[in-house]
């Protein structure tokens, strides 16, 4: 039998290793893109609990884990960021408003990351949007504003013609409680008061009267019927604060009254920012409005490290592992 015999010759690969200086070198491939990356001397405990608790409150998820260090750095760090912003843009930067080809507040997607800090504006959305504009059904509140008389009829008779020479009525400071509720479809109430010169006031509630929404932020106040003359026109603004307007009745005589009622704090807490509530703000406030919005941005995306860092540990470089263990071996 004839053996068969190789006569191809060397291969590519046998002819480059007779060439001088050729190494033989060895290729380390890096690991899967999403290979867990958590280190064996952090223990991280339940880290997906970790991860829950450092989006609720920056720093709580370390705080579990038992990273003192971290946590004091991120819960200080990232809370006190995103209280300095909401403090400079006067506690209205943190609010969610996504209207179908109208405002969308896309800034909202960074500010939630901080967690409970900013997940009310969430709720308050909802309520903004449910109320509708239909006045309350019931109010029960201290009142501060003004109050003027009709003018005499008698006195109405003299001036028929030209209203700029008819008398009016002095325009009063007036302070109390005013209670209405709506029976059938009338409203009727009270407005028990003081006026500025000590006189007490019983007056009544004659006709439905007009406010601004209860959940509301940044309405404004300015009197827009009863102002005296010469008084400057200065458009008010506030969050604690809403416009009422009533025709009363005390006695035979009838009049107007126009002031506020205090607004709870959780009906403008994170409320929705209407556009001209927006100008205003962006006119007074400037530049210091649009910084408070980035800081309260800036501490939710440094929030979002601080979730993959309670999630997957600190992070280290591949191939210290084997550096420390030749050192060791070499020892």
């Amino acid at each position: 039998m004839v053996g068969l015999v190789d006569v191809s010759g060397p291969t590519y690969n046998d002819r480059r290793r007779l060439l001088p200086g050729f190494v033989t070198r060895s290729f380390t491939f890096p690991p899967e893109p999403f290979a867990s990356m958590t280190s064996p001397q952090v223990d991280l405990k339940n880290r997906w609990l970790a991860a829950v608790l450092a989006f609720l409150i920056p720093g709580a998820g370390h705080l579990y884990q038992g990273r003192l260090v971290k946590a004091a750095i991120y819960s200080v760090g990232i809370i006190g960021l995103f209280v300095g912003g909401m403090v400079l843009g006067e506690w209205k930067v943190v609010y969610w408003r996504w209207e179908p080809g109208g405002h969308r507040s896309f800034g909202y997607l960074s500010q939630v990351l901080v967690g409970l800090p900013a997940l009310p504006a969430r709720w308050q959305a909802g309520r903004y949007l449910e109320q509708g504009r239909a006045i309350d059904e019931t109010l029960d509140a201290p009142f501060s504003g003004r109050l003027r008389y009709d003018p005499d009829p008698d006195q109405l008779t003299i001036h028929p013609v030209d209203p700029d020479t008819r008398p009016t009525s002095k325009i009063h400071e007036i302070t109390g409680t005013i209670h209405w509720q709506r029976e059938a479809a009338a409203v009727t109430g009270t407005l028990e008061g003081t006026l500025d010169d000590g006189q007490a006031v019983s007056l009544t509630l004659i006709r439905e009267p007009m406010a601004t929404r209860r959940v509301f932020v940044h309405d404004e106040i300015t009197p827009s019927i009863l102002r005296r003359d010469k008084e400057t026109s200065v458009r008010l603004f506030s969050s604690t604060a809403r416009y009422v307007r009533c025709d009363v009745q005390n006695g035979d005589r009838e009049g107007i009254v126009e002031g506020t009622v205090p607004r709870d704090f959780w009906n403008w807490f994170q409320v929705p920012l209407e556009e001209e509530a927006l100008q205003e703000l962006h006119g007074r406030l400037g530049r210091r409005f649009e910084l408070a919005q980035v800081f309260t941005w800036i501490a939710g995306l440094l929030n979002l490290l601080a979730i993959w860092d309670a999630l997957e540990g600190p992070a280290y470089g591949y191939g210290d592992e084997e550096d420390d263990s030749e050192q060791a071996a070499a020892d």
